[in-house]
């Protein structure tokens, strides 16, 4: 058995205190002992002091595995996007870039966006993470979600698919992925609990979708970090 976790940790920002700490989110992680973590905006080492490489600060705090995926550069300099820490050993990881639209409205909020694909060895086990963090305008999320089902056309071995889609359950643009994916939701004690905002999560955004792995439970996390409530799960292989 083992635990996966989707937390998006908005660089490691205290929700509460207003202010970046990195053991709020190490013990987090440790409490609710998660052996792999997806965790959406990230950021790594720029020029900002308070901005380093937050992925691998985290991994060391955890002793975990790590690896960092840019989805952009904020202002120019500052490396942004999705990260990966798991207890197990990845046999390959890589960051595949998702299309922007060809139209984008002003004032609407684009952004690029990416997904990790890692594959780690789990007792002697491969499976495949998928960790993204999708848009906030439908044409983002239908270039995501295509993305996402090439990806999974590919791979061939259990795959978890995990992150903050920006998109309530009910929405038909999650239709594709649950065609071919399973939600660990249907295992949560409250139904469509809401992820966000965490101190008033009116709206489920943030969702751990499986295939071919037995999922036990999962539950949101009723706990306040970051503006996101996390999900976690437990799978048997």
């Amino acid at each position: 058995m083992f635990k996966v976790m989707t937390f998006n940790i908005q660089h490691a920002l205290d929700y509460q205190k207003q202010a970046i700490d990195f053991d709020l989110f190490i013990n987090a992680i440790k409490k609710y002992n998660a052996d792999v973590c997806g965790l959406n905006e990230v950021r790594g080492e720029g020029p900002e002091e308070d901005y380093t490489d937050q992925t691998s600060t985290i991994a060391d705090g955890l002793g975990f595995n790590s690896y960092f995926g840019e989805a952009i550069k904020v202002k120019g300099t500052s490396p942004y996007g999705n990260a990966i820490v798991s207890r197990y050993p990845f046999k390959s990881v890589e960051t595949i870039k998702i299309p922007d639209p060809e139209n984008k409205k002003p004032n609407h909020r684009f952004e690029s966006r990416c997904v990790i694909k890692a594959i780690a060895d789990i007792d002697g086990k491969e499976v495949c993470f998928l960790v993204c963090h999708m848009g906030l305008n439908l044409s983002e999320q239908k270039n995501a979600v295509e993305t996402i089902c090439d990806l999974l056309n590919e791979i061939d071995i259990p795959v978890i698919l995990m992150g903050d889609f920006n998109t309530t359950p009910h929405n038909k643009i999650l239709k594709p992925i649950r065609k071919v994916m399973k939600d660990t939701d249907d295992f949560n004690p409250v139904k469509n609990h809401g992820t966000y905002p965490s101190d008033k999560p009116n709206e489920k955004i943030d969702y751990i979708f499986y295939r071919d792995l037995k999922c036990l439970k999962a539950e949101t996390i009723e706990e306040i970090f970051s503006d996101h409530l996390p999900i976690i799960a437990e799978f048997e292989i």
